[in-house]
């Protein structure tokens, strides 16, 4: 008995380490050290912001697209890649996305080959906003993609 339990045991943890050493996927992967990949230079990569109000939520959608004819390469301190922030037409902040948030603290990379896009989206829940225009910016955090900032305004209409 005891023996019939120590062999299933041992074939079990020898299928298990078998297992793990296959790569069965077929999900690309992109080795730096095979793919030559080349620093950021200005207007490289092109950002669109895009904010969609609506009663009681915003959705922002941020898209980042490889202009070049190059792998292009950004590191990011955080796990947080963008920051957005509202204003009302006083300048005062209404929303600031990482407010409350917690990311983590590693150093994360993202290659983005040519003519290719990362796209992110948010949604802003919150009360009816007071009638007046708002701006928002977002800033892309990795610290090769300097001036990656854009705004769009918007207004909320006075209810008559």
């Amino acid at each position: 008995m005891k023996i019939a339990i120590l062999l299933i045991v041992l074939i079990s943890l020898l299928t298990i380490t078998g297992c793990s050493t296959e790569n069965k996927g077929n999900a690309e992967e992109i080795n730096q050290e095979e793919v030559e990949v080349h620093e950021v230079m200005s207007e490289e990569l092109e950002l669109n912001f895009s904010v969609i109000p609506s009663l009681k939520e915003t959705q922002f959608i941020i898209s980042l697209t490889n202009q070049s004819d190059e792998m292009k390469k950004l590191e990011f301190h955080s796990s947080q890649k963008y920051e957005i922030v509202v204003t009302n037409d006083k300048g005062e902040e209404v929303f600031t996305y990482s407010k409350g948030k917690m990311f983590s603290q590693a150093l994360d990379v993202a290659l983005i080959k040519s003519g290719e896009s990362m796209e992110w989206e948010e949604v802003w829940e919150h009360e009816k906003l007071p009638p007046g225009p708002y701006k928002a910016k977002v800033t892309i955090l990795s610290h090769q993609s300097e001036n990656l900032t854009m705004e769009s305004e918007w207004t909320v209409p006075s209810d008559n």
